[in-house]
């Protein structure tokens, strides 16, 4: 097992008026990453506790692993490095393990209905409890760039999605990537992006955005878009998408 995590940080970030954006910290206590296992992927979840790297710029520490139903991940997809693409409907085991080398991995995670109480979060419809604050539905995506393919500039599946337009890797810190949010394959306008968990600003009418890379090493890109629903077990469907690439450390 190599030590190289991409950590997956759950958040939202809500609009306020047409340009300032604010992170609420995270609708529920877990994050998901993918660890290596020699060239396969395997996606775990749990609690990260943070230490701040001034290295990297970014969190990193020890975790306390939380087993998951293999059912709540409802897709993968591998695309190889030649281009194949490899795609499962859905996880079979715990964990999920995706079979490598891939030039790029995509999972989609249903985690279900969520509450807010003045007891904690619970993963339980409103209907189910007393004293809900707020509910809602959470979709994830997880996306991981290990080496650059020219249909890696088109998105992998459906769901909310950042895509990189160009080669990430060719990027140097200081310069701007160019990126693309996609829903059902089309783009979305007004998503939140972040980078490094701090607002950066949202997508244009066409879908993009360009978000500066700050420091060489791992990066973490996250967007969320909140969705209201009539539905008497949650307030809103919450899609959340995160992307993890490397780039070269300054010399």
């Amino acid at each position: 097992m190599t030590d190289q995590r991409y950590w997956l940080y759950v958040g939202r970030w809500a609009l306020v008026g047409a340009i300032v954006l604010l992170t609420s910290g995270p609708l529920h206590a877990h994050d998901y990453w993918f660890d290596r296992d020699g060239t396969d992927y395997v996606l775990l979840r749990g609690h990260r506790h943070a230490k701040e790297d001034h290295h990297h710029h970014h969190g990193h520490g020890e975790t306390a692993v939380v087993p998951y139903a293999p059912t709540i991940v409802r897709k993968i997809v591998c695309i190889e490095p030649a281009g194949a693409r490899r795609q499962i409907a859905a996880a079979a085991d715990y964990p999920a393990r995706i079979a490598g080398p891939c030039a790029s991995v995509l999972a989609r995670v249903d985690t279900g209905y969520w509450s807010k109480t003045s007891s904690g979060t619970k993963n339980l419809p409103r209907h189910e409890l007393t004293g809900v604050e707020r509910s809602w539905r959470a979709v994830e995506s997880v996306k991981v760039i290990e080496a650059w393919h020219e249909d890696l500039a088109r998105p992998l599946g459906n769901g909310l999605e950042l895509v990189s337009t160009t080669d990430p890797f060719a990027i140097r810190p200081g310069r701007k990537l160019r990126l693309l949010v996609t829903y059902q394959g089309q783009p979305r306008a007004g998503v939140a992006v972040a980078y490094d968990d701090t607002p950066r600003g949202v997508t244009g009418a066409d879908g993009r955005i360009n978000i500066r890379v700050r420091h060489g090493g791992p990066q973490r890109i996250t967007a969320s878009v909140d969705e209201p629903l009539r539905d008497d077990q949650v307030d809103t469907l919450v899609r959340s998408t995160k992307l993890f690439f490397t780039v070269p450390e300054d010399d």
